[in-house]
């Protein structure tokens, strides 16, 4: 059979440590120590856009997850859930727990840590960001005013370097990440509850579960200052009024008690 059946884990069990303290553990606090000190390490280097590619990367992650809930909400099973016996520190979503958080963020600047740069890219001042980007050869955006037939061979190389480099990026970075996942899976520690989003095609785990956020870090940390901040305050904005929107309609909590959140209006 071409799709894996889901793995059928109960709401009750999904739903054991949803949103509560009862789990936690000490060990998230030396984690956010870390994160704090890599963030600010990377600001006080000037390395901004690594920051910001980041949280591109670790904002579409919180608009999947919040998706996924409302799935659960709707349907009662959500697309992929984390239990109990993944002992997290705190259950957010119900596929979404501190731990994924926290790793997302710094896979997200770890991302950009991986793309070519110029040197001195970021500039002297704060707005001073890929301020040259049309004319330099690391960056994605290369050329981007130029039509094709008028670049010289030289820049049409250079030009095609500095994309493919970039998917380079993306690809593997999408692929690994669909690796790992699986391997969560086959330990019980994410589980799978949709017949379409199974090993056997991977596929849409890497197109919907993965490239959009390797795309979106590498957007924003390529794009002058100015559209980084707007990109991101674009993403922050739509990722917020979704989660003010399922939050009030109920969506993110618990959902014990009717099959489906669809049910209490039936």
């Amino acid at each position: 059979m071409f799709f894996l059946k889901p793995q059928g884990i109960t709401p009750y069990q999904l739903e054991e440590c949803l949103q509560s303290v009862d789990n936690f553990q000490w060990y998230i606090v030396p984690f956010f120590v870390i994160l704090f000190y890599t963030v600010w390490k990377n600001i006080r280097d000037k390395k901004y856009s690594v920051v910001l590619g980041g949280l591109a990367f670790w904002l579409w992650d919180v608009f999947n997850e919040t998706w996924n809930s409302m799935v659960y909400a709707t349907t009662g099973q959500p697309v992929w859930g984390t239990i109990a016996k993944g002992n997290s520190a705190l259950q957010i979503l119900i596929g979404y727990n501190i731990e994924i958080s926290i790793m997302f963020l710094f896979l997200g600047m770890a991302t950009c840590y991986m793309l070519n740069v110029t040197k001195g890219y970021e500039g002297e001042k704060f707005m001073d960001a890929n301020k040259n980007y049309l004319d330099d050869p690391n960056n994605l955006y290369y050329k981007v005013n130029v039509k094709s037939k008028d670049l010289t061979p030289e820049e049409r190389i250079t030009k095609r370097k500095a994309i493919m480099g970039r998917i380079m990026v993306i690809v593997l970075g999408s692929i690994s990440a669909v690796i790992i996942e699986i391997l969560l899976n086959a330990m019980g520690l994410l589980t799978w509850e949709k017949t379409w989003w199974q090993a056997e095609c991977p596929y849409i785990l890497f197109l919907i579960g993965y490239v959009p956020f390797f795309v979106a870090a590498v957007l924003i940390h390529d794009a002058p200052r100015k559209w980084q901040l707007i990109g991101l305050g674009i993403e922050l904005f739509i990722v917020v009024t979704l989660l003010i929107v399922a939050g009030c309609l109920g969506m993110l909590g618990p959902q014990l008690g009717d099959p489906a959140w669809v049910a209490q209006f039936a």
